[in-house]
């Protein structure tokens, strides 16, 4: 597997214990909003039997003109983590593998999107909703369900841009799970297969909310879900 090094330009906390951790672009790299990729420490160790990699969405877009990860580091973490939170620093060296995955938000084949985020699982969005930044589609709306039990979002500024900047996208900040689940329901029924979907979140809310979904009618084809697939 290719491996390619990118240095740290910076470390910005998101929420009380979400960090995104964004990088200058290696010579010849691409990767499509979306994606997920294999990262590697480079000149770090982690305790004996842990693993010095770990995937993660890249939650930048090409657009942006840097690679980022976010990733929340909670009170017991991996080895991995605990370099990331207790010794990256800006100059090192992360290295990234050829991405993977194929999230995308398709406004051309369908007349709106729904989007369904669950707390750190918003990074493929924050991606997506880049790109969409600067390539909206005429007519095409995109309403978002992000939801946080703790009330903590992260990406407070690009939210703020991207509807300053694209009005069709319509922002939903939710702390109740009945809300989220409520918004979904009326959404589904409402739009039908007319709409595409798009899951991310947790394995178990992916699963649980395409099963939602499905059983209000929606073709499974219409439903997508954020899955590290190729590693």
């Amino acid at each position: 597997m290719k491996f390619y090094e990118a240095k740290v330009k910076e470390i910005k906390q998101e929420t009380s214990d979400s960090y995104s951790f964004i990088m200058e672009i290696p010579e010849g790299y691409t990767w499509k909003a979306g994606q997920h990729v294999l990262w590697k420490l480079h000149g770090y160790t982690v305790p004996e039997g842990d693993k010095d990699t770990r995937v993660f969405t890249i939650a930048s877009a090409p657009e942006d003109g840097f690679l980022m990860f976010t990733t929340r580091i909670t009170e017991l973490h991996s080895g991995f983590k605990d370099v990331l939170l207790k010794q990256l620093k800006p100059g090192d060296i992360m290295e990234v593998a050829t991405p993977l995955g194929n999230f995308t938000l398709d406004a051309k084949d369908y007349e709106k999107t729904l989007i369904i985020a669950g707390g750190i699982g918003v990074t493929p969005i924050r991606s997506l909703l880049r790109d969409f930044m600067d390539h909206p589609v005429a007519g095409h709306e995109v309403t978002v369900l992000y939801s946080d039990d703790r009330g903590e979002f992260a990406f407070e500024d690009f939210w703020k841009e991207l509807q300053e900047k694209v009005p069709s996208v319509k922002m939903n900040f939710i702390t109740d799970r009945d809300q989220f689940t409520g918004k979904t329901d009326s959404f589904a029924k409402e739009n039908g297969n007319k709409a595409e979907y798009l899951v991310a979140g947790s394995p178990g809310m992916n699963t649980a909310f395409t099963e939602r979904l499905t059983g209000l009618g929606i073709e499974a084809s219409n439903v997508k879900t954020d899955i590290f697939m190729g590693y």
